[in-house]
């Protein structure tokens, strides 16, 4: 629907032993990417340390919504056309997992596995 293609992407670069300079900070960012030439359209940068081991995926709805896990141990959500946050929720712990949605007598449900926990949260 919105031509785009969502994708969490690390930016990181590396020094070659005995080069001078530091090779800057690594960096998440959440990047929609327009599939029909590639360029991006907008993207979510992260704040923090990155972890390599805590890569969950991206989940867009067909109502124009993307959940996603940040790296610093939040659930959001975005609109898929623009980035702009609608929703925020801070888990305070790294989730590994992609979120999911389900539909249960007719409410549909977010649900994501942050932790050691099962968290559902209803989409209105």
């Amino acid at each position: 629907m919105t031509r785009l293609m969502y994708v969490l992407t690390m930016e990181q670069c590396r020094v070659r032993p005995g080069r001078r300079g530091k090779a800057p900070a690594q960096q998440k960012i959440l990047r929609a990417i327009r599939i029909d030439d590639g360029t991006v359209a907008w993207e979510i940068p992260f704040a923090g340390a990155v972890f390599p081991k805590t890569w969950p995926g991206v989940l867009a709805t067909a109502g124009g919504v993307l959940f996603y896990g940040d790296p610093n141990g939040a659930f959001a959500a975005a609109d898929a056309r623009d980035g702009r946050t609608l929703w925020h929720f801070a888990t305070n712990v790294y989730m590994k997992a992609s979120p999911m949605t389900d539909t249960v007598g007719g409410r549909q449900y977010v649900v994501v596995v942050a932790g050691p926990n099962v968290m559902v949260f209803g989409v209105e």
